[in-house]
């Protein structure tokens, strides 16, 4: 069976309910080191939920900052010796200077995350030989991308549901309101801000900007099951508080047992602003193409 993860940036997220419809989480927020209470930048938080995720029989993931400069990097590597110590089953990385630190110092398991700009199979050739287990393409690809990837052998992540990042910069665009809002870094990500254009949303979020409708694939479960992909991720990083249980829930049900309308339903009134396939479908991000179309 696939495997379902989620992530969670902060130990004050993190509550037994909301995660145990999944097989793994990733700890920490990539897309800001300074986010409020950032599991992988305050070091005890993340040893105790770690200590908790492995009670709960859960597999545990770190995610490291996804655009690193040359002054981040002792920071990450700091993160990186610590959670050697602490025994995870994974680090993710979109860097190659990061992932290959990894593996020179400490040979762990790591996952190259969808920032990595995973296009082609020859990319993922190249992290093969050094060593990289799993990668998440690039969220433009569409399905058939994703078979020819996932065919130079390596495990497949993607994501099932949830915001995606379309894309991130070392400036955080939400500084620029912080005397409007009056609220200041690092607690204004924790506002609930969206840009908008006509029928267009994105919802900024540190240094990334995510689609402001949630990519939903649960209709085309066996679509991605046919291309071989190997885990799915439902995106709650900046979710409010229980949507990473409802998603999850549905989700596992949709693994277990099957399609079931009331449960599609349930998704669509949960995604404030609409759902849509993203790139799959090789259609503009904003559709949504249901089953009865494919």
């Amino acid at each position: 069976m696939m495997e379902l993860v989620t992530n969670i940036p902060t130990l004050e997220q993190m509550s037994k309910c909301s995660i145990e419809p999944y097989d793994a989480i990733y700890l920490g927020n990539p897309y800001c080191m300074k986010y409020d209470g950032n599991l992988t930048s305050n070091f005890e938080d993340l040893r105790i939920a770690v200590e908790m995720l492995r009670e709960m029989g859960k597999r545990v993931y770190i995610s490291t900052f996804s655009a690193p400069r040359n002054s981040d990097l002792p920071e990450v590597f700091r993160l990186i010796d610590l959670v050697a110590d602490l025994e995870v089953d994974a680090i993710e990385s979109t860097n190659f200077g990061v992932i290959s630190y990894v593996k020179r110092e400490y040979d762990l398991r790591v996952h190259a995350g969808g920032l990595t700009n995973i296009y082609t199979s020859a990319t993922v050739e190249l992290l093969k030989s050094i060593g990289v287990e799993r990668v998440m393409p690039a969220y433009e690809l569409p399905l058939e991308d994703i078979a020819g990837i996932k065919a130079a052998g390596v495990e497949v992540e993607v994501v099932v549901h949830g915001k995606i990042p379309l894309g991130i910069s070392h400036e955080c665009f939400l500084l620029e309101f912080e005397k409007n809002v009056g609220v200041e870094c690092p607690h204004i990500c924790k506002r609930e801000m969206v840009f908008r254009s006509g029928d267009l949303v994105l919802k900024p979020f540190g240094h990334a900007t995510l689609s402001g409708k949630d990519v939903c694939m649960y209709e085309h479960i066996d679509e991605l099951r046919k291309v071989g992909v190997d885990a799915l991720r439902v995106e709650t990083i900046s979710e409010r508080i229980g949507y990473r249980e409802k998603v999850g829930n549905i989700y596992r049900n949709l693994l277990e047992r099957g399609f079931d309308r009331n449960d599609f339903e349930k998704l669509m009134e949960i995604a404030k602003y609409g759902i849509c396939n993203g790139f799959y479908f090789n259609k503009a991000g904003q559709i949504y193409v249901g089953s009865e179309v494919v």
